[in-house]
C-alpha cells in the first residue's frame, strides 16, 4: 500500500510540474495514472481523489476545454464537502478554483457566487492578511466590475489594496494588478458617470489573478 501511495503521490507531482510548464496534455495524462492507482487502493483517503479530480479539471482547463474541466472540478468539490472536519481549506481551494474555471466559461454571476464563498472559507482557516486572500479580492472585484456592481467593486479593490501594501513588496505582480486596478478607479472619478462605466469595461483587466 504504501509503494503505491508513493507512486501515486510522485504521478500528481509529475502532472502539477507538467502543467507549470503548461504541457497540460502529459499533465492530464500523470493525474489521470495517479487517479486510477488512488481508486484501485483498497483504502483511500478521499482528499487524494479530490485532488486528482482537481488536477485533472486544472489541465482540462489549461487546454480550454471547460465543460471537462467544470464536471472533474465539481466531482472534487462533493467529495471535499463529504469529508467530515478539518476540510475547510481543500474546499476553499476547490471553490476558488471552480469559480475561476466558470468565470472563463463566461458566467460571472456563478463565478462571482463561488468566488465569495471561497473568500469566506480562507477568512475562516488562514490569515486574514495572506496572497491567496488579496488574489481573491481581485478576481471577486474584477467580476463585480464585469456585471456593472462598479462601486461595490471599488470597495473591494481598496480592501484587497490595503492588504496587499503590507504583504508584498513594491513590484510584485500581484500588488501592481491591484495598485493599477484602483489607480483606473481614481481616474474614472474625475470623469463623466455614464462615460466612466464605459472606460472602465474597456480597460479593467479581463483576466482574473493566478491561484
Amino acid at each position: 500500500m504504501q509503494n503505491g501511495d508513493d507512486t501515486s503521490s510522485t504521478l500528481c507531482k509529475l502532472g502539477i510540474i507538467y502543467q507549470n510548464l503548461r504541457e497540460y496534455d502529459q499533465a492530464l495524462i500523470y493525474h489521470f495514472r495517479a487517479l486510477t492507482l488512488r481508486q484501485l487502493a483498497q483504502q483511500t483517503n478521499p482528499i487524494l481523489i479530490a485532488r486528482c479530480f482537481l488536477g485533472i479539471a486544472n489541465a482540462y482547463w489549461g487546454l480550454d476545454k471547460l465543460s471537462d474541466a467544470l464536471t472533474y472540478a465539481q466531482q472534487a468539490l462533493t467529495i471535499n464537502e463529504s469529508v467530515p472536519s478539518d476540510n475547510d481549506l481543500n474546499i476553499a481551494s476547490n471553490t476558488a478554483i471552480l469559480a475561476n474555471i466558470y468565470y472563463q466559461y463566461g458566467d460571472d454571476i456563478q463565478a462571482l457566487e463561488l468566488s465569495r464563498r471561497a473568500l469566506a472559507l480562507f477568512e475562516n482557516c488562514t490569515s486574514s492578511e495572506s496572497v491567496m486572500i488579496t488574489t481573491l479580492l481581485n478576481n471577486i472585484g474584477t467580476i463585480e466590475v464585469n456585471i456593472g456592481l462598479y462601486d461595490v467593486a471599488l470597495v473591494t479593490f481598496i480592501r484587497a489594496l490595503n492588504i496587499v501594501r503590507r504583504i508584498l513588496p513594491d513590484g510584485h505582480p500581484k500588488r501592481m494588478a491591484i495598485e493599477n486596478n484602483l489607480h483606473r478607479w481614481r481616474e474614472i472619478q474625475e470623469l463623466n458617470q455614464t462615460y466612466s462605466h464605459s472606460y472602465l469595461w474597456h480597460n479593467l483587466p479581463k483576466v482574473l489573478l493566478g491561484l
